[in-house]
């Protein structure tokens, strides 16, 4: 670029100074700053009318589920089954039919029992009719009360219990398929 005018000598020449272009990047930077200036104009109008809207009142909690029936019939018969499978297991794993003199009466008992731990454990890892859940609400009725369970506390409280209980119709299981194996198999 030329900074100052050239005179040339001769009249018919007609260098001067030439004007200086302006750089894309400075009209570049112009647009963003406009554009910059407008979206903060948006953002403050935007804020504004936020701060206008009424607030929404806020909702209360929904009631806690109803809590599984335990006094209805499926209830006692669930709990008084696994009370029933809790005292077979023990009797299986003290091995008691080995007291027992005769085989057929042996046979029997370990039929009797494997049908017992079979019933529970079908019950207790199906979860047949709430069955599992009714047994731990027995439990859980001891904690807070008859109610389902409120905060996560006690949520997490219920489903750990029912967990365990699925546990111990493995047990019952194992159990049952043990006193099976017994009783056709042998000793």
């Amino acid at each position: 670029m030329i900074s100052e005018p050239f005179r040339a000598a001769d009249p018919g020449d007609t260098l001067c100074r030439v004007a200086e272009r302006e750089h894309p990047a400075a009209k570049a930077g112009r647009f963003v700053r406009a554009a910059g200036r407008a979206s903060l104009a948006a953002a403050r109008e935007l804020e504004k009318q936020a701060a206008e809207r009424p607030k929404p009142a806020p909702v209360a909690p929904a009631p806690p589920p109803p809590a599984p029936k335990t006094t209805d019939l499926l209830g006692r018969t669930v709990f008084a089954g696994f009370v029933a499978a809790l005292i077979t297991l023990a009797l299986v794993a003290l091995r008691v039919d080995s007291l027992i003199g005769t085989r057929s009466v042996k046979v029997g008992f370990q039929v009797v029992a494997a049908a017992i731990l079979f019933g529970e454990a079908y019950l207790l890892t199906s979860n047949w009719n709430g069955s599992n859940q009714r047994l731990g609400q027995r439990l859980l009725n001891r904690v807070w009360g008859q109610r389902g369970a409120m905060t996560r506390r006690e949520k997490t409280f219920a489903h750990v219990v029912r967990d365990v209980l699925i546990l111990v119709g493995i047990a019952f299981l194992a159990g049952a398929v043990y006193e099976l194996l017994v009783a056709t198999i042998g000793s």
